[in-house]
């Protein structure tokens, strides 16, 4: 699924440029990343699990030819899902 992703380009230790992603809007909803808990490269792609201010962790790709993000994975519920729960 495409995605709209905000993110600032940075420079590794190695000088080299390297996007990474700071908010990302799924439908009408914002999520600010807290944290980049893991990141891979896989052919052409570009991998980066993060985890928003909920909790959920999500797995962003990111095409760096194209400049294109799209969402490959998303786990845990947070708060939201704990709560959910909750009214069962």
């Amino acid at each position: 699924m495409k995605i709209c992703v905000w993110s600032r380009p940075t420079r590794t230790r190695d000088c080299v440029p390297q996007e990474f992603p700071r908010v990302f809007h799924l439908g009408q909803r914002r999520h600010p990343v807290v944290a980049v808990l893991e990141q891979w490269t896989e052919a052409q792609y570009q991998y980066f699990k993060v985890r928003v201010e909920d909790g959920r962790r999500f797995v962003l790709r990111h095409d760096a030819s194209t400049g294109s993000w799209e969402l490959a994975a998303a786990y845990g519920g947070g708060r939201l899902a704990a709560a959910a729960a909750l009214r069962i």
